[in-house]
């Protein structure tokens, strides 16, 4: 079952985010953000945009999202248990979501060496559109 996150599970949330997310920044060669980071901005951004999880006998996945105008900003989805669909499913809600809202385009952001994403969002029928540069000081 999918359905919106409550307030509070998002230390819940926060948890996994830095267990599975801590192996995932340190494959691309970035600082991991910590727990307490996420719960902030999760916190910060919950009254103004989109935080479901899909539930079968736990929570399993979780995905976040900003409607703005006629676009999606997909700002985070995870999988507390991989390889199982919870991600694809959750993906597929976010596109009938978007069907119903008559969004143009959903824009997400992946880390060019992960790769594993990057297959995971083409296979869905995701395409390159922009390159983000960054500058390190």
């Amino acid at each position: 079952m999918i359905r919106e996150l409550t307030l509070g599970e998002i230390p819940f949330i926060a948890e996994h985010y830095e267990k599975i997310m801590k192996e995932q920044f340190r494959k691309v060669g970035e600082e991991p953000i910590t727990k307490d980071k996420y719960e902030k901005i999760l916190k910060k951004n919950f009254k103004n945009s989109s935080m479901f999880v899909f539930e079968e006998n736990g929570i399993k996945a979780f995905i976040w999202f900003i409607k703005e105008e006629n676009e999606i900003n997909l700002e985070e989805i995870f999988s507390i248990e991989k390889n199982k669909g919870y991600g694809s499913r959750l993906m597929n809600f976010l596109i009938d979501y978007a069907k119903k809202k008559k969004i143009k385009r959903i824009n997400g952001n992946v880390h060019f060496k992960n790769k594993e994403a990057l297959h995971f969002f083409k296979s869905l029928g995701f395409t390159e559109r922009t390159v983000e540069l960054s500058f390190d000081i």
